[in-house]
């Protein structure tokens, strides 16, 4: 955001006043008349500009850091997870459940770039913050592969061999399913509009509920319904095994989750909210 525009929002009125008729005009008189009001104003430019210096797209670098590690942290906790689960959904749910027990109260706990897409469609994140979750995701999923093949011995990740093309885009379709299902669940218990509970383990056992309704929606994927684990876990599995063949199919596993986060979000606020009881 640039500092005119951000000048234009915290002080509209005065600020467009004070840059129309003082600013270059010479006339000392009119500094004189009005100095405790052009004190005041410029006192505000000056804080304005300093959060500018210390601030990436409206976040703190702070928050962004912040975003970065526990990010990732959250993420290779249920990387390694999804590695000792072997596909088991519920033990996936689990995971799910303690990765965001972790880290929602720091980062949201999103854990999954499909998420963070879902968010960006609603408004509620910015491009460049869902990058740093991006970022932060992928990183965590292959750390968290590593951990899983330095502590387990060896990690596994979903994949699907090449089919004919309806069938590809049958698994495409389901991926899209999968977390469209899994997305609407989570806007509708984080938005206080439609929040289910107020009590944050069970909520967070409703997402967790909701993966594993995802994941039941396209077993013949695997369910992956999360871009970071199919990039992360293949990349990892693919060094392993020296195989780079499996991941000629990887994109179903990026493009499907993040197509259904999308629809997800815009069904929320398109059509359910839109069905609410309205209040009288």
């Amino acid at each position: 955001m640039s500092a005119e525009r951000l000048l234009q929002e915290e002080v509209p009125y005065n600020y467009s006043k004070f840059q129309k008729e003082n600013l270059g005009s010479g006339d000392e008189h009119q500094f004189e008349g009005q100095n405790k009001e052009k004190v005041e104003l410029l006192k505000k430019i000056e804080t304005l500009e300093s959060r500018l210096r210390n601030t990436i797209d409206d976040k703190p670098y702070s928050e962004l850091i912040r975003i970065l590690i526990w990010e990732a942290l959250g993420t290779a906790f249920f990387a390694y997870g999804i590695v000792c689960s072997r596909g088991n959904d519920v033990m996936l749910s689990v995971y799910l459940f303690g990765a965001i027990f972790l880290i929602g109260k720091i980062t949201g706990g999103h854990v999954n770039p499909a998420v963070s897409m879902s968010f960006y469609s609603s408004n509620e994140i910015s491009a460049f913050t869902m990058r740093v979750y991006w970022a932060a995701q992928v990183g965590g999923a292959i750390a968290g592969a590593l951990a899983a093949f330095v502590i387990v011995g060896r990690v596994t990740s979903p994949y699907i061999e090449t089919q004919p093309i309806q069938w590809m885009v049958a698994d495409f379709c389901g991926e899209v399913l999968g977390t469209f299902v899994f997305c609407l669940f989570i806007h509708i218990q984080v938005h206080p509009q439609t929040q289910l509970t107020e009590n944050n383990l069970i909520g967070i056992g409703i997402i967790a509920t909701a993966l594993y309704f995802g994941r039941i929606l396209t077993f013949h994927t695997g369910g992956c319904l999360n871009p970071a684990m199919g990039v992360g876990l293949g990349i990892f599995e693919s060094l392993q095994d020296g195989n780079w063949d499996r991941l000629i199919n990887i994109w179903i596993y990026i493009f499907g989750p993040l197509s259904g986060a999308s629809l997800a979000s815009e069904f929320y606020r398109s059509v359910y909210v839109g069905l609410l009881p309205k209040k009288q």
